[in-house]
């Protein structure tokens, strides 16, 4: 194991060295500020704000464990966390743009009405997901055992 993890360090650091490579090889200088503005402001998003609700979630959902499924806690913190990553990719360009598509090819119609849409789309099939795996274990749960008839 810890060989393993010794390997997945030395090659996270290595595709770190090599995305900074490109960036400083493909990135006007006068534009380096703001990337790294954006990458400080995605771990303080993460760390402050994303983190702490996901765990939140899954604490409030684990103390309903007995009556859902660990695949139930899954589902609705891998949602979060979808929407999440997509608000991170989102907003930025929501701001970059005074909130109105100039360039209808990058996201069509209005940034914010879509994104909207994308969290009730996400939050729906998370809901239907959650319930069909809750039904489907409970239906499990319920079945008589046969093995020791």
């Amino acid at each position: 194991m810890r060989g393993i993890r010794l390997g997945l360090i030395l090659l996270g650091a290595a595709l770190l060295a090599w995305g900074a490579y490109v960036m400083f090889d493909t990135v006007r200088a006068t534009r380096i500020p703001g990337v790294a503005l954006w990458i400080i402001a995605a771990i303080i998003l993460h760390d402050a704000i994303l983190a702490p609700i996901v765990f939140m979630l899954g604490t409030l959902i684990s103390r309903a464990g007995h009556r859902f499924g660990g695949t139930v806690v899954v589902v609705i913190e891998g949602f979060v966390v979808v929407g999440s990553i997509m608000a991170l990719i989102v907003v930025p360009a929501m701001i970059a743009t005074n909130f109105r598509p100039d360039n209808p090819t990058v996201l069509p119609l209005n940034y914010g009405v879509n994104l909207a849409v994308f969290f009730v789309v996400l939050a729906v099939l998370a809901a239907g997901l959650a319930v069909w795996l809750y039904s489907r274990t409970k239906r499990t749960n319920e079945r008589p055992d046969t093995r020791h008839s």
